[in-house]
């Protein structure tokens, strides 16, 4: 995908890949969730400077042209709000679409549709017969996790929490804000889900094995000393290798095996030998990685750039080219990052839009709200200094003839954000002025958004 004019901003997607060969994502993002310093112009998390203002819709982002049936696109967004946690919102439009003339192919099977033949700078009917969808890209990694079968699909996850001395302790601290927000994470699992739990400080310790008894786990979370607490260092190590060795030894076959490990600073002890715990640590996820593990990392307050980061970043397993790394920059976003987590293992990635090309752009064209965290149910602000996905993809279906062979359409995609303190979210920006009102379009509405922010 190459910009057709580096003024612009606008891209030409023409003759592009089948999804099997599209390419990957080891450019375009880095970690699934990341800090990103603008000023500096370094962290996790990148920006597309390029791209015109996303308020500025009259201007096409996207054009497609000279496709054949079977062909595929896919662009992801990054969204990335600065100083203020914000509402958001997707917006979009079909900016043109043209026919281009006709060939005889294309006369014959107009012909045969029973469709007119006598305007050559008409729409065309490319835009009704592209197939598009857009959805929460949770891990940032171009492709839609979709909607698992509780019943009959489940997952094993072991939850690893540091609970060492910098955790804290007392209402409002690390250590309760982390227990708070990985109970959330369990009493969503599904009935076919196993979990189980690990902490380390100063060791680690199996604090319970795989169970569907979720209650079990649940115990271990409840809020000051009925639950865990925190005390010592850190043995980061242990806390990966007793999480694998659990999975590896009474895991299920045939269904996920997911570690997620919750840190808020660079090891400095180990249960394995030699006195590099940094190496220790990542060695330990190495090892759970090649045995078919995924693990998760998520980083609560680490500074960005800081050796606690990079190493929590080397730990995690990649989907994609994408590293499945969330940072947390404080406890509060913990509930938002689990739950993009979920949506990931468990529940599957929430679609915003789909149907026709056509259709996804009426829903955008009014605006559509985005939320931050779609399994709560009143809508949530986005934590300004995260990074968040959203995946966008069309295809031109295998059984659309030579009707399209000359079409073109060209559309924009844009995000707007309101600062959540003093405002309730309720104005749409993309809406007509005398309705003011989100319209989900007849299609699969996924959340909330606003205000123009840098993609």
């Amino acid at each position: 995908m190459e910009p057709t004019d580096d003024d612009t901003g606008v891209y030409l997607l023409d003759q592009v890949p089948s999804p099997e060969n599209y390419p990957g994502a080891e450019d375009w993002v880095i970690g699934a969730n990341g800090i990103f310093d603008p000023e500096t112009g370094e962290g996790e998390g990148f920006q597309r400077d390029e791209l015109i203002d996303a308020g500025d819709l009259d201007e096409a982002l996207i054009r497609i042209g000279d496709v054949k049936p079977g062909d595929y696109g896919e662009v992801t967004f990054s969204t990335h709000l600065y100083d203020n946690p914000g509402y958001m919102w997707m917006g979009g439009m079909l900016s043109s679409e043209n026919q281009n003339g006709y060939t005889e192919p294309e006369l014959e099977a107009l012909e045969e549709m029973g469709d007119p033949t006598d305007d050559p700078d008409g729409d065309g009917q490319l835009a009704d017969s592209i197939r598009a969808k857009i959805w929460y890209d949770d891990n940032c990694d171009n492709i839609h996790q979709g909607e698992r079968d509780e019943e009959t699909e489940g997952v094993d996850v072991m939850l690893s929490i540091d609970n060492s001395g910098s955790m804290n302790s007392g209402s409002g601290s690390k250590m309760e804000q982390a227990k708070e927000a990985a109970l959330e994470f369990v009493e969503n699992l599904g009935p076919n889900d196993r979990v189980g739990l690990v902490t380390f400080e100063s060791t680690g310790q199996l604090r319970q094995g795989l169970t569907s008894t979720h209650s079990t786990v649940e115990s271990f979370l409840q809020p000051g000393n009925s639950g865990i607490t925190s005390a010592g260092r850190t043995m980061m190590d242990a806390g990966v290798d007793l999480a694998a060795d659990e999975l590896n030894n009474n895991g299920r076959s045939g269904v996920d095996q997911v570690i997620i490990l919750l840190g808020d600073g660079e090891p400095n002890e180990s249960d394995r030998s030699g006195s590099d715990d940094v190496q220790n640590a990542k060695d330990a996820a190495t090892d759970a990685k090649n045995d078919g593990i995924i693990v998760f990392t998520i980083g609560l307050g680490v500074l960005n750039g800081s050796t606690a980061q990079t190493t929590l970043i080397d730990m995690a397993s990649s989907s994609n080219g994408t590293t499945l790394y969330y940072d947390s920059p404080t406890g509060s976003d913990l509930d938002d990052i689990y739950s993009q987590i979920s949506s990931v293992i468990l529940t599957g990635e929430e679609v915003i839009a789909e149907g026709t090309l056509r259709e996804v752009m009426t829903a955008l064209e009014a605006g559509i709200e985005l939320d931050a965290n779609v399994q709560s149910e009143e809508r949530v602000c986005f934590t300004n200094s995260v990074t968040r996905c959203f995946g966008f993809e069309w295809e031109l279906p295998t059984d659309v003839g030579n009707e399209v062979q000359t079409d073109s359409v060209e559309f924009a995609i844009g995000f707007a954000a309101e600062q959540c303190r003093h405002n309730d979210g309720e104005t749409n920006p993309y809406a007509p002025e005398d309705t003011n009102e989100t319209s989900d379009g007849n299609m699969t509405n996924g959340g909330n958004t606003t205000g123009d922010v840098p993609v």
